[in-house]
């Protein structure tokens, strides 16, 4: 029981600020246009928040090199199962799912639909927002669920707990085995970049609740993001 309250504060301290910057940007919204960072064809959202899950990776894959020669086999098995359902919650949830992502199937069941760009264009039948956006169509109607907001959240919680807490703890640790001092210089740097990345992403976070989506948009991908990290890494710890 100890262990689980411990577990729920270190946890709460991560997600309150999150969840406090999420609700800090919706305050402040601003019916202005976005500014170019937040643009959505700014570098920050083409190269950045657009491609969130391929930094994510390879900041987790340079901490699990990283942590490897101080790690148990089955504990570096474990970690990249976590990471390879991780990953198939992100693809169920937004890139795909037996046809269309989950994303897109609620758009469609709560009244959305593709928008031809013409009046004889064919592209209303399309369920997807990738097909309809390629067949030059408009996706509109329906409750769009904050897929930026979902995929920041979801990436930044897990390299909190994949990434940031061990590397931390494995620098804080007294009785581990002394390491070569490359070693642990390069622990620094992984570190260092991966708290650099959820800076990112947590400014991005602040950039989407302000300038884009609704307040039910919002909450569905917070609730999303955080879904597979309270699955994951919460409950488990009251089981």
């Amino acid at each position: 029981m100890q262990n689980s309250t411990a577990r729920s504060r270190a946890a709460a301290l991560v997600l309150a600020p999150l969840l406090a910057v999420i609700a800090l940007g919706f305050a402040a919204r601003s019916p202005d246009a976005a500014p170019w960072w937040a643009a959505k064809r700014s570098v920050l959202n083409t190269h950045g928040a657009k491609v969130a899950w391929a930094w994510t990776s390879a900041l987790f894959a340079a901490a699990a090199a990283v942590r490897a020669p101080t790690r148990t086999p089955a504990a570096s098995a474990a970690a990249a199962l976590r990471y390879v359902l991780a990953t198939l919650y992100w693809l169920a949830m937004a890139r795909w799912f037996f046809g269309p992502p989950l994303f897109d199937r609620v758009f469609v069941r709560t009244g959305g639909e593709c928008q031809p760009p013409a009046p004889d264009a064919a592209v209303a039948a399309l369920s997807s927002l990738h097909a309809c956006r390629s067949a030059g169509g408009r996706w509109t109607g329906g409750h769009d669920i904050s897929g930026h907001c979902f995929l920041l959240l979801h990436s930044a919680l897990f390299l909190a707990e994949e990434a940031v807490a061990p590397l931390l703890a494995a620098a804080a640790a007294v009785t581990a085995p002394r390491q070569p001092p490359a070693l642990a210089a390069v622990r620094r740097a992984v570190l260092a970049a991966t708290l650099a990345l959820v800076a990112v992403w947590v400014f991005m976070l602040f950039a989407t609740a302000r300038y884009f989506h609704g307040a039910a948009e919002l909450l569905s991908g917070t609730a999303l993001g955080a879904g597979y990290w309270f699955v994951f890494y919460q409950a488990r710890a009251w089981l």
